[in-house]
């Protein structure tokens, strides 16, 4: 056969596919919903497409040759990757919508995270997770389209959209003795575990404007990188943290209880973090955020 170096359609890898499994063109023409002649036809076209012989008559069986099989083999298994790539797509087709990427950091327990999710507004809301303060870099890479921060201080930053301003405050078990005092006093840390972000302390939260001028230090320090996993640790097994209100505002606080700072206010503050091209989309879910702040 001539040499035309020509590319089999989809149809003519079903065929061989098929003749694979029937061993023969009759067979493999109903499995197809082809006529006998038309099925003929097809193989003859793919044989001059390759240039080559796919098919050989052995008695009433049809064998395809060694090269055909290759095909047939190879084919069959992109088909089942075809045909789910298909199906994914559809089912990315009919999920389309507009949608905003809210940054998931260490405050999961924030107002506006599960509620959003039921929120009936014509923008949906994805949550990617990120690291610890790790929110500003996720949208200034585009990983998500908006964050809010927690910042230290009442003076609200140029060019810094604010959200809320709140204070620390202490969480600890309903039986601490915190809890029955009504406030968490520095001492309290001393025979404690402390739960926290970070490794380091920051400036303007607890460590130094709290525990350092009273010159104490946790028994124990456990790093945990989520606010919910920090709760559920000290109802189990005890522990202090501080934290801004309203990130335990609306928490699950089963025998937890939320105590201010011992004669200390120490006031932060919660801010949006988006890119300067955003949208109508992330103004909308700003604004949500804002309805369930206030």
């Amino acid at each position: 056969m001539q040499d035309v170096h020509e590319s089999l359609d989809r149809r003519h890898l079903e065929l061989l596919i098929a003749i694979r499994h029937t061993g023969q063109l009759g067979w493999a023409a109903r499995t197809l919903s082809l006529s006998p002649s038309a099925a003929s036809r097809r193989l003859h076209e793919a044989e001059r497409r390759l240039g080559i012989s796919l098919a050989v008559a052995d008695g009433r069986t049809l064998r395809l040759t060694p090269s055909a099989l290759h095909i047939a083999e190879v084919a069959e298994v992109t088909q089942t990757s075809l045909r789910s790539a298909e199906g994914t797509a559809r089912w990315m087709a009919s999920a389309a919508r507009p949608t905003v990427r809210l940054a998931l950091d260490f405050y999961d327990t924030s107002p506006w995270f599960e509620t959003l999710l039921g929120t009936d507004g014509t923008t949906d809301v994805d949550f990617v997770r990120v690291g610890y303060d790790a929110t500003s870099d996720a949208v200034i890479r585009r990983r998500a389209d908006l964050g809010v921060v927690v910042r230290p201080g009442s003076i609200e930053e140029p060019g810094r959209r604010l959200l809320s301003h709140d204070e620390l405050a202490a969480v600890v078990r309903s039986d601490h003795p915190a809890a029955r005092r009504g406030e968490l006093v520095p001492g309290d840390l001393r025979d404690a575990t402390y739960l926290t972000a970070g490794d380091r302390p920051q400036d303007g939260f607890e460590h130094h404007g709290f525990f350092e001028p009273a010159g104490v230090r946790p028994l124990r320090h456990r790093k945990a990188e989520s606010l919910a996993m920090i709760l559920r640790l000290i109802q189990s097994f005890g522990g202090i943290t501080v934290q801004p209100r309203l990130s335990v505002r609306d928490a699950p606080l089963d025998d937890l209880v939320v105590v201010p700072l011992h004669a200390t206010h120490i006031a932060v503050q919660w801010s949006f973090v988006h890119r300067r091209d955003a949208g109508d989309d992330v103004e909308e879910v700003i604004d949500a955020i804002g309805r369930l702040v206030r």
